[in-house]
C-alpha cells in the first residue's frame, strides 16, 4: 500500500478527489455548466485524454449527432448550441452500435493504431440514449473505462433530476422558475465587459457561441386571447387540454436552439435566436400564424397575442419581461392576434420607454 506523507493512502485521496469532483458536477443547475464540470471532473482523472460530448439530434433516417462540449488536458470548450458533426463510414458504424445496442464500443483511430477510442452512451429515465461520450486515449484501462462511465451516468442522473423540477407539471414545457436563470445567463452572455475587469463570471469561463455567429436573443411573452371564455363555456378540463395542444404547437414551431417556457396560466414565455428585429417579427409571426391556422375542437379558432423584447443589456430578467409585456399589452389593446415588438413601438412613439416604477399589466413577475 503507497502511503502519502500526510499519511493517507492514495485510494483515500482519489476517494477524497471523486467526491469533490462529483459535488462539482451537481453545483449547478445550467447544463452548459454542468456539461463543463463533468468534462473538467474526467480529465483531472485522466489528464493524458480527450473528451468530446455530442447530443444526440435523430436517429431517423440516420444517425446525426451535434458536439455541445470538448476537453483537452486544460482546455474546456462548451459550445452553446450543438455543432452539427460528419463522421467517417468506420466511425459511424461504431457509433450505430453505441446507440443501437446501448454499450460501450472500443476502437482504434484508423490513421494512429496507437491511440484508441471508447465511446460511452448516455441514457435518460425513458432509456433512451440522448447523447455520447467519446473518449480519446492511449490507454485502456478497465478502472479508468469504468470510472469515466461511473462518472457519465452520475451526470445523466443529475440531468434528469434537473429536467423534473425544471418542467411544468400540465405542459411539460420549462416552468418559469428556470426562466429568471436563463435571462440572466443571456444578459452576461451579452454584456460587454467592464474595462478592468480581471475576474469573470462563471460563465464568463464557457466558450458560449452565437449560432451562425451574429444572431441575438429575443423573448416574447405570448397570451392566448380569450382564454377566460374557453373555461367558461367549456370547462377547465378542455381549457387544460388546449393548453397542453399549444405547447406541443409551439416546440413544434422553433429550432432546438429555442427555448418554450409555460408562464403560468394562458402566458407562455419564448426566447428564439434571430439575426435581427425583422428576422425576430417573421419568427414570431410564424407562430402567431401555426396557432391561427390550427383546427381544434368545439372551437371554430383559437388566436394568441404577442410582445417581443430583444434581451440585450438590461438591468435584470425582470426588465426584460416587463417590456416584453408592455408590447404584448399594446397587441391586446390594439386588436389582439398580432406581433408587436417593444422596440419598433418605442422607436414609433406609441410606447413610452418603461421604467422601474412601470405597473406590471397581466404578468406576475418573478
Amino acid at each position: 500500500m503507497i502511503v502519502s506523507s500526510s499519511g493517507a493512502t492514495l485510494n483515500q485521496i482519489n476517494s477524497i478527489k471523486f467526491i469533490n469532483s462529483l459535488a462539482e458536477i451537481t453545483r449547478y443547475r445550467d447544463p452548459r455548466v454542468i456539461e463543463h464540470n463533468l468534462l473538467k471532473t474526467l480529465l483531472e482523472f485522466d489528464e493524458n485524454s480527450s473528451f468530446r460530448l455530442y447530443q444526440v439530434i435523430s436517429l431517423q433516417p440516420a444517425i446525426r449527432l451535434g458536439l455541445s462540449a470538448f476537453a483537452s488536458q486544460d482546455n474546456i470548450v462548451t459550445t452553446e448550441v450543438t455543432k452539427k458533426q460528419r463522421f467517417s463510414e468506420h466511425f459511424q458504424q461504431a457509433i450505430f452500435d453505441v446507440v443501437d445496442k446501448g454499450e460501450i464500443v472500443s476502437l482504434n483511430q484508423e490513421h494512429n493504431h496507437l491511440q484508441g477510442q471508447i465511446i460511452y452512451p448516455a441514457f435518460n429515465a425513458h432509456n433512451e440514449i440522448f447523447a455520447v461520450l467519446i473518449q480519446t486515449s492511449k490507454h485502456r484501462k478497465e478502472d479508468q473505462r469504468r470510472l469515466v462511465h461511473g462518472v457519465l451516468q452520475i451526470y445523466c442522473n443529475y440531468l434528469e433530476l434537473i429536467a423534473v423540477t425544471n418542467r411544468d407539471k400540465l405542459t411539460g414545457l420549462l416552468n418559469r422558475e428556470t426562466l429568471e436563470s436563463e435571462i440572466t445567463r443571456l444578459l452576461i452572455k451579452n454584456r460587454t465587459p467592464c474595462k478592468g475587469s480581471t475576474k469573470p463570471h462563471l460563465h464568463d469561463r464557457l466558450d458560449f457561441r452565437h449560432y451562425h455567429g451574429e444572431q441575438k436573443d429575443w423573448l416574447c411573452v405570448l397570451d392566448i386571447d380569450h382564454f377566460k371564455d374557453i373555461n367558461d363555456n367549456y370547462g377547465h378540463i378542455y381549457g387544460d387540454e388546449i393548453l397542453i395542444l399549444v405547447s406541443r404547437l409551439l416546440e413544434q414551431s422553433v429550432r432546438d436552439i429555442d427555448k418554450v417556457f409555460r408562464f403560468g396560466g394562458e402566458e407562455f414565455v419564448l426566447i428564439v435566436k434571430a439575426a435581427d428585429q425583422q428576422d425576430a417579427l417573421l419568427a414570431f409571426e410564424r407562430i402567431r400564424q401555426v396557432i391561427e391556422s390550427h383546427r381544434y375542437a368545439k372551437i371554430e379558432k383559437l388566436t394568441v397575442s404577442i410582445g417581443a423584447k430583444e434581451i440585450a443589456e438590461q438591468n435584470d430578467p425582470r426588465e426584460v419581461i416587463i417590456k416584453a409585456d408592455t408590447a404584448l399589452y399594446y397587441a391586446k389593446h390594439h386588436g389582439r392576434n398580432q406581433v408587436q415588438i417593444y422596440e419598433a413601438l418605442l422607436s414609433a412613439g406609441e410606447i413610452c420607454e418603461q421604467t422601474e416604477d412601470f405597473e406590471e399589466g397581466g404578468v406576475n413577475f418573478f
